[in-house]
């Protein structure tokens, strides 16, 4: 794999447009039984007019497929010691057969059925069918976080919160000096910081051999005058550099009636003022700032005063219930970062911390915190308007922020949510059957759940071939639903843009009108033409070991290691029964379950009239793994109408799925197939089942490429040109084109991940 080479991205999404898909049906042009709502038939009889029958399936396996238990397992790395693995077998019968569960097929088929009939979530929390979106306690009813762009805090105030009338919270807004000095750094590194550390005139401090003080000694006197949250009096010295750049930091503590100054600074203009305050130090009590980040020199001081040293009272702004439970979000995610695998390492902060050991609260009065206002008027001579609003409120002024729309809250407008009612049953569901995930008190029958009309017969694994040489992949990591780019389209189902037609911000994902695709995995085409394969026909890509920071990481720990898999070429058979559906239920599972049609039209002009998609199981779909193509065998259809199973029971001659009279597939054409396949679903799945014949490869964005890729402009917090990419759309003219992210020149001493220089205050 080539960093910064045009390839196209392994985890895309299909658009969702259930409205679009509504619109249509409710006026024909699209047939009503695939596109809108409705209860499931019953199963207490056989419609006259519906089809039930039978048909036999060939799943030729075009790429390795891996599945099975995954388990751990002890393997020794040197004498004396082993290590943890995570393996994962195929699961076999007695005499050695494959036993592929019916249900693997099942999900595969529902799975593109959903997708072709723009159904419900039949499931909202499965990773592989709805945008990543795993189930938790709360199904995705709060919002996502992300990490925010340093730029953001340009747009924050510094706050305590306190108590209003009715034991209501409030955030006392302490803007500083107002308008360009708005806080005041504390220096929280002994051996980097604007200043020299002052050794004399401290006669608290105890002194050591010769009598002289370290600057040790003194850095830890000042940090013990300037405990988080504790009022304090300090002086604060505001200078301008060599750069004519300002800064405005504490020196100085009052200590009684005495004052110890800890720094002297050099530079131009310097000005001392003496101001009451709160010292915010969002790193732990037993931190200090560069733990929580390498770069971090600085904590800051909260004050409120004039330039005279005339302390004064801070707008005092109320806060909502929603306002506390986006703030707890914000502090739970940093600890879901942490336990995730490759999260972040860094120690939680100050707040984080607090909340995790044991507070009930996750905001209570004399909380410092960081406010982004919404100002309503800009008259005001301090810069902040009486009429201001409060936005949000923060642990730290960069740091994880959280969008503004949960997932669920999305979906619920979407429609998409799975179904609370046997009314709101999509083609999906009423095919495959549903289980109502709240149903309300005293519900029954399909308002519960209702049984679906396909069942998977035993699939024979007799003509399966079986490697066991091992193999391990690199790490299959979960998308994160926090990767927005990933899985949201815009109401027409391409990716959301601003109202310039430019790249959105990172704070603009989750917002109203977008929508949640379905993940999809695009098929590798390289693969299917017999590139990129070991000596073993396994694909090399999919063992390749990730790349981190330029070098490569070769822990097989974090690994899952196959030890057997299904080689290429293998041949599953079943049998899919089916009662009681209509002509367009039945003609809408052949269509799915024909891989000629599973190619894009401007594919099949090219490749010709054999071209054919695959659909996807088992593990590794994102690294190539698991392309099928399923198609219908031979003499394959067997159905007969619920008026002929009648006249057969009268004359005792036939029974259902006794003998089926042999059909041919085009006898069930799709109701205006042409205007279906020109809608965005249809060609982004197809453009997934065919994959890419430009010979790009199909990958992850490596970590670089990210880094790069999400690239902003320091002081606006807008990508910079040609950064913020999203996976490209797979429908519409470009739906074949590769994306590339492009190295930016940058200047010696900028930091690459944030656009900032090296040393820039955080």
């Amino acid at each position: 794999m080539a960093d910064f080479a045009s390839f196209h991205s392994s985890v895309n999404r299909i658009p969702v447009l259930r409205a679009s898909a509504h619109r249509l049906a409710q006026h024909t042009v699209l047939p009503g039984d695939l596109f809108l709502d409705g209860p499931a038939p019953s199963h207490d009889h056989l419609d006259p007019q519906r089809w039930s029958g039978s048909v036999d399936l060939e799943i030729t396996v075009r790429t390795p497929l891996v599945f099975g238990e995954q388990t751990t397992t002890e393997v020794p790395v040197r004498p004396g010691r082993s290590e943890q693995r995570h393996v994962v077998d195929l699961p076999l019968d007695a005499d050695g057969t494959v036993r592929v569960p019916p249900t693997m097929v099942k999900g595969m088929i529902s799975r593109a059925y959903e997708t072709f009939t723009c159904s419900r979530f039949r499931v909202f929390g499965d990773v592989e069918n709805q945008g990543g979106f795993r189930r938790t306690a709360d199904d995705r009813s709060v919002p996502l976080t992300y990490r925010a762009d340093p730029a953001a805090a340009n747009q924050l105030l510094p706050g305590r919160v306190c108590e209003i009338d009715g034991g209501r919270l409030g955030v006392e807004v302490l803007d500083g000096f107002g308008k360009n000095a708005r806080v005041a750094l504390i220096r929280d590194d002994l051996n980097d910081g604007h200043g020299t550390i002052v050794r004399t005139n401290h006669p608290r401090i105890q002194a050591g051999p010769g009598g002289a003080l370290s600057d040790k000694q003194v850095f830890a006197r000042f940090r013990q005058l300037t405990r988080h949250g504790e009022q304090v009096e300090v002086r604060l010295t505001q200078w301008k550099d060599s750069k004519n750049t300002p800064h405005l930091m504490v020196t100085g503590v009052w200590d009684e009636d005495d004052l110890e100054v800890f720094f002297q600074v050099e530079g131009s203009k310097v000005t001392h003022f003496n101001v009451w305050g709160y010292p915010c130090r969002t790193a732990p009590e037993t931190k200090s700032a560069h733990d929580l980040f390498k770069e971090k020199t600085y904590e800051r001081f909260f004050f409120k005063s004039a330039h005279d040293g005339h302390r004064l009272d801070g707008l005092v702004l109320p806060l909502t219930d929603e306002h506390v439970a986006r703030y707890a979000t914000v502090l739970r995610s940093y600890r879901e970062q942490q336990k995730v695998h490759s999260g972040d390492k860094h120690p939680l902060n100050r707040a984080a911390e607090t909340w995790a050991t044991g507070s009930s609260r996750p905001l209570s009065a004399g909380d410092l915190v960081f406010v982004r206002l919404d100002m309503l008027s800009t008259s005001a001579q301090d810069g902040i308007p009486d009429t201001a609003q409060v936005i949000d409120v923060f642990p730290t002024i960069v740091g994880r922020r959280s969008y503004d729309a949960s997932p669920r809250e999305l979906a619920d407008k979407q429609g998409v949510l799975p179904l609370a009612s046997r009314k709101q049953a999509s083609a999906a569901d009423r095919l495959f059957g549903y289980v109502v995930p709240d149903a309300a008190d005293g519900a029954k029958g399909g308002d519960v759940a209702a049984r679906g009309r396909i069942i998977i017969g035993p699939v024979d694994g007799s003509r399966v071939r079986i490697c066991t040489k091992k193999k391990v992949l690199t790490p299959l990591l979960m998308p994160k639903p926090s990767s927005a780019r990933r899985f949201l389209t815009d109401a027409s189902g391409g990716t959301p843009k601003n109202k310039n037609g430019g790249v959105l911000r990172r704070d603009d994902y989750f917002a109203k009108g977008q929508l949640l695709g379905t993940a999809a995995y695009p098929v590798h085409r390289r693969l299917l033409d017999g590139k990129d394969l070991d000596a073993d026909g396994f694909p090399q890509p999919a063992t390749r070991a990730a790349v981190l920071g330029g070098r490569e990481q070769t822990n097989d720990a974090v690994r899952l290691t196959v030890r057997s898999w299904v080689e290429a070429g293998s041949v599953l058979r079943c049998t899919v029964s089916f009662t009681n559906l209509s002509q367009d239920e039945l003609a809408a599972l052949l269509w799915v379950l024909t891989p000629e049609k599973l190619v894009p039209s401007e594919e099949r002009e090219v490749a010709g009239p054999d071209a054919v998609g695959c659909l996807r199981l088992g593990l590794g779909k994102p690294l190539g793994l698991g392309a099928v193509e399923v198609r219908i065998a031979p003499n394959g259809l067997r159905v007969r109408t619920g008026t002929d199973q009648a006249e057969g029971y009268a004359s005792l001659s036939n029974c259902l799925g006794l003998t089926e009279p042999t059909v041919p597939t085009t006898r069930f054409p799709l109701p205006n197939e042409a205007v279906l396949l020109k809608t965005p679903w249809v060609r982004a799945m197809q453009r997934a089942a065919f994959g890419y014949t430009d010979g790009r490869e199909v990958r992850h964005m490596s970590l670089d490429e990210n880094k790069e890729n999400n690239q902003t402009n320091g002081k606006t917090g807008e990508p910079h040109p040609g950064k913020g990419l999203s996976p490209r759309d797979m429908f519409g003219t470009d739906s074949g084109k590769p994306i590339i992210v492009t190295e930016r020149q940058r200047g010696r001493a900028e930091h690459p991940q944030s656009g900032r220089r090296r040393g820039a205050r955080r």
